[in-house]
């Protein structure tokens, strides 16, 4: 059973321990300094207090058999470059413990997120994605995505040949039930 607990200021020491277990696996070779500034400036206790201060933001840890195993935000009313006059959702973070990788828990946040976030009105739903990690292009791509552009991230501390990333949308999201 997949659950969300919103995620509050005070939940910061809990959002940090979570995302220093499940971030260095997956993304630390990215990093010249293994993800370590990237993580200190994202899951700041000031940062945290940012995002969770945006209106449109929906920042929450995942839940799966009642345990703590991910976080997913979600910006509403955030549209895709070049596309800024139309409205869209953005799936900003969605980070998974390996643990529950290919469990079918990242299929049940997509379905989530556009159940809660984009059936409504049919806003097209769009994230960003490393160009090098392939299981994660695979997936967005079976789950309905579109490679939109391509672009680079800028960034000293993140290795030249990892800082390519794709912009992928997913329209058409109807009202269900």
């Amino acid at each position: 059973m997949l659950t969300f607990q919103k995620i509050l200021l005070s939940d910061h020491s809990i959002l940090w321990d979570l995302m220093q277990k499940i971030y260095p696996p997956a993304y630390a070779h990215f990093w010249k300094d293994g993800g370590k500034s990237y993580l200190e400036k994202l899951y700041s206790e000031e940062n945290l207090e940012r995002e969770l201060a945006q209106a449109n933001c929906f920042y929450a840890f995942v839940k799966y058999a009642g345990e703590t195993v991910g976080i997913l935000k979600v910006l509403e009313n955030e549209p895709m470059p070049p596309f800024l006059h139309i409205p869209m959702t953005m799936l900003q973070r969605i980070y998974l413990a390996q643990s529950v990788q290919g469990k079918g828990v990242g299929s049940e946040i997509l379905k989530y997120t556009e159940e809660k976030f984009c059936a409504a009105d049919g806003r097209p739903l769009w994230l960003e994605v490393m160009d090098t990690q392939e299981q994660a292009l695979k997936f967005y791509k079976k789950a309905g995505f579109v490679r939109q552009a391509k672009f680079t991230f800028d960034s000293q501390i993140m290795h030249e040949n990892r800082r390519g990333l794709y912009r992928m949308m997913k329209e058409g999201l109807k009202a269900v039930g």
